[in-house]
C-alpha cells in the first residue's frame, strides 16, 4: 500500500534550513548596520549577549518541542504543563503575531534596499507595499510551495555572505575595534535588546515539531545548528562591515560594504542576495504565522473561521496577517515595528522558559534534557524578561496590548465555533498537514 502523504515527515535538513531562512533575513541585512550605529564595535558584543539570552530559551523550546506527539505542535505541552491549554495558546499566539510583525520589518528591508541600490525615485514604503501585495497573492494561491526551495535560497543566501564575511576578515585590522564601546556600556545592552528578532525563528521547529522526524533528536539538533549558524553568520556581517571603514551606519550599510570590499559586481551580487533573503523571509514569517493559526483553530482555540481554508490554503489567516504588517509598514516606523516584535516573542520566552523548568522537574517527562536540569531554563527566563529593562515602555505597552488581545481571541472560541468550518479544517490539515508542514515535506 502507497504511504500516504501525511506519513511523510520533515527531516533535520529541511527544518535546519527553514530556521535559518526565517532568520537570516531582512535582519542579517538591515540589523548590523543599526547595531554598529549604536554601539559601534561593541555591536559585536549585543549579538552575543542576544544571541546567549535566546540560545537559552532555545534550550527550553527543545525541551519542550522533543516531547510533542505526533497530531500537536510543540506548545500543547507547554498548556499541559503549566495546567490549562491557554498557557500553550498564549505562546502559539504571540509567535503568531511574531511572524506577522516580522514580516512587516523584513518587507521594509526590502523597500529600503530597492530603494537605495536599485530606483532612488521609488520611496522605501511603496516598495514594502508592492511586495506586501506580492507575498500576500503568493501566499493565497499554488505558489505558497515555494517553501519547497527553501532549502535552495537558504544555500544561496549562506553563499553571497560568505562570500563578503570573508573579504570582511581579510580587510579587517584591529584598529577597527577601537574605540570598542564607542557610546558606552550601556549602549551595549540596550543594543542587545533591539537585536532579540535578529536570533527568532527557531521557532518554527517547534510548531511543526509533530511533523518532524524523530522529533525528540531531531528538534533540538535542528535548533541548535539554525541558531549556531545565524550567530556565525551575524558576527561575520559586524567584522565585514567595520572593515568597509563605512562613515555612517544605516538600514542599507551591508550593501555599501560589499561594494566597498568586493567591487561593484560583487556588491550587486550581495544586494541581490539581499533583495531575494528579504521576500524569502518574509514568506517564512507568512507561512509560518499561517502554520500556527490553522493549527490553533483546528483544535478549537480560536474563532473557527481563523483557520478556514480554501483549495489547502489559509485565506482568512493570510489576509488577515496581511493587514496588520501593510498598517506596520505604513508607520514608517522601523525600530518601533523591531520593538513590538521583540517584546512579544519575549512574553513566549518567559512562558516556555517556564514550562521547561517544570519538565525538567517533572519524573515523568520523556523528552529532552539538559544539564543542570531547571537551571537553564531558569537562567533564560531572568534573561530574556530582563531585556524589557532596556526598551521603550511604550513598545511594551503596546506589546502587552496584543497579547491580551489573544486572551479576548481565546475567550470568543466557543461562542464563535462553527462546527461545519472545523470539519473541513480538520479534514484539510488533520492536525499534521499545515501549509508549513506541507511546504516542507519530501
Amino acid at each position: 500500500m502507497a504511504k500516504d502523504k501525511t506519513d511523510k515527515k520533515i527531516k533535520l535538513f529541511s527544518a535546519t534550513a527553514f530556521a535559518i531562512g526565517a532568520m537570516i533575513g531582512g535582519g542579517v541585512f538591515v540589523l548590523g548596520g543599526v547595531a554598529l550605529k549604536q554601539t559601534g564595535p561593541s555591536a559585536l558584543a549585543s549579538f552575543l549577549i542576544a544571541g546567549v539570552v535566546v540560545l537559552l530559551s532555545a534550550l527550553s523550546f527543545a525541551v519542550i518541542a522533543s516531547n510533542a506527539s505526533g497530531k500537536e505542535s510543540g506548545y500543547s505541552y507547554v498548556g499541559d504543563l503549566l495546567g490549562s491549554p491557554i498557557w500553550g495558546f498564549l505562546t502559539s499566539w504571540c509567535f503568531y503575531l511574531g511572524g506577522i510583525i516580522g514580516a512587516s520589518f523584513v518587507l521594509t528591508a526590502f523597500g529600503t534596499y530597492m530603494h537605495e541600490f536599485v530606483t532612488h525615485n521609488i520611496g522605501v514604503i511603496i516598495w514594502a507595499i508592492a511586495a506586501a501585495i506580492l507575498l500576500t497573492l503568493v501566499n493565497l494561491g499554488p505558489a505558497s510551495e515555494i517553501g519547497k526551495i527553501e532549502t535552495f535560497l537558504v544555500g544561496v543566501k549562506l553563499l553571497i555572505l560568505a562570500l563578503l564575511i570573508v573579504f570582511g576578515i581579510y580587510h579587517i585590522s584591529g584598529g577597527d575595534f577601537t574605540p570598542f564601546a564607542a557610546h558606552g556600556v550601556q549602549q551595549i545592552f540596550t543594543t542587545s535588546a533591539y537585536l532579540f528578532i535578529a536570533f527568532l525563528g527557531f521557532n518554527v521547529i517547534t510548531n511543526i515539531s509533530g511533523d518532524i522526524d524523530n522529533p525528540t533528536k531531531t528538534v533540538p539538533k535542528a535548533i541548535m545548528l539554525s541558531m549556531l549558524v545565524v550567530t556565525i553568520a551575524y558576527a561575520g556581517i559586524v567584522v565585514a562591515l567595520l572593515a568597509a571603514h563605512i562613515t555612517n551606519y544605516s538600514e542599507s550599510s551591508v550593501g555599501q560594504a560589499a561594494k566597498n570590499l568586493i567591487g561593484s559586481i560583487g556588491g550587486g551580487l550581495v544586494i541581490i542576495g539581499a533583495l531575494i533573503s528579504t521576500l524569502s523571509s518574509a514568506n517564512a514569517n507568512v507561512l509560518g504565522s499561517s502554520e500556527i493559526m490553522v493549527r490553533l483553530a483546528a483544535k478549537k482555540q480560536v474563532p473557527t473561521i481563523l483557520g478556514t481554508m480554501k483549495n489547502g490554503h489559509p485565506y482568512f489567516s493570510v489576509l488577515a496577517g496581511a493587514v496588520l504588517y501593510v498598517a506596520l509598514i505604513l508607520t514608517k516606523q522601523i525600530s518601533f515595528v523591531i520593538g513590538l516584535a521583540n517584546t512579544v516573542a519575549i512574553i513566549a520566552l518567559i512562558i516556555v522558559n517556564i514550562a521547561a523548568a517544570k519538565a525538567l522537574t517533572n519524573a515523568s517527562h520523556s523528552g529532552m534534557r539538559l544539564p543542570l536540569g531547571w537551571f537553564l531554563p531558569i537562567i533564560g527566563m531572568i534573561g530574556a524578561a530582563a531585556q524589557f529593562l532596556f526598551m521603550p515602555k511604550a513598545t511594551i505597552a503596546v506589546g502587552a496590548g496584543l497579547f491580551a488581545l489573544g486572551i479576548v481571541v481565546y475567550s470568543l472560541r466557543v461562542k464563535f465555533h462553527i462546527p461545519r468550518l472545523h470539519q473541513l479544517i480538520l479534514e484539510t490539515v488533520e492536525l499534521r498537514e499545515g501549509p508549513l508542514s506541507r511546504s516542507l515535506k519530501r
